[in-house]
């Protein structure tokens, strides 16, 4: 019996494996402007992942590498990870939403830096940056224009809100606006 069934292991998986099909409409790309409370320029870029067949409802998995300026304060750098649901209805716009966790690293910008030791002495320190937590969500719209046309092309805006954690003992919450395309 079990030389059978590592028989039909051995002839039947590699026939899986030959079946298998690389989906291109499963994985997507976007690009975009992502401004910090609109005024402090940056991008985004982002990869995302269709678990699911096209569908009017669609379970999005997304990854996201980004950063922005704040001029005479600080950059931000980030990578995060988001799970989502978009919904197209047959004229091609369609709204969304995410909730993401993420790694932000803050340079700020500036003179000397300083630390306070545990004895209260205060000491210049190297600016290597500070890591932060970065929880995000957002909410968007855009248009599919391959639900009218050959174009697979998605325009996208989100406004979103992210926090980054610690500063200052407490979590500081920014709104972002993050605008581009997926292809």
């Amino acid at each position: 019996m079990n030389k059978i069934l590592w028989s039909l292991l051995i002839i039947g998986f590699p026939s899986l494996l030959l079946g298998q099909e690389i989906k291109t409409d499963k994985l997507n790309f976007s690009v975009g402007y992502f401004g910090e409370t609109l005024t402090h320029p940056g991008v985004s870029v982002g990869i995302e992942y269709y678990p699911n067949p096209p569908a009017k409802f669609q379970s999005i998995l997304a990854a996201n590498l980004g950063g922005y300026v704040h001029v005479r304060n600080n950059t931000s750098l980030f990578i995060r990870g988001q799970w989502g649901q978009r919904v197209t209805f047959s004229n091609g716009i369609f709204i969304e939403e995410f909730l993401g966790l993420g790694y932000l690293h803050h340079f700020t910008h500036g003179g000397l830096q300083y630390e306070i030791l545990p004895n209260g002495a205060v000491t210049t320190v190297s600016n290597w940056g500070k890591p932060m937590i970065m929880p995000v969500v957002s909410a968007g719209t855009g248009i599919d224009f391959s639900q009218k046309t050959d174009c697979k092309i998605k325009i996208f805006l989100r406004p979103e809100l992210f926090w980054k954690a610690p500063f200052n003992g407490y979590y500081l919450t920014h709104f972002a606006l993050n605008v581009g395309v997926i292809f």
